[in-house]
């Protein structure tokens, strides 16, 4: 890969199947918070996008447990 351009987040409640996505349009961004999420355990990818449109393969799930 060369020169990063941005991410894409996968998210959702099945780790085999995140069927959410967030673009992430800049390499120099190094946080950000997935709103209005309903209550249970979500799983998140990230990945890596280069200048010329490659993209990575996802990162390993990492989950979160949200609690109303």
């Amino acid at each position: 890969m060369g020169e990063l351009s941005g991410y894409i987040i996968s998210y959702g409640k099945d780790p085999e199947n995140l069927t959410e996505k967030v673009r992430i349009d800049s390499a120099d961004t190094m946080e950000y918070t997935v709103t209005n999420l309903d209550n249970g355990t979500w799983y998140f990818t990230i990945q890596v996008e280069d200048v010329d449109g490659l993209i990575s393969e996802p990162s390993q799930p990492v989950s979160k447990t949200i609690q109303g």
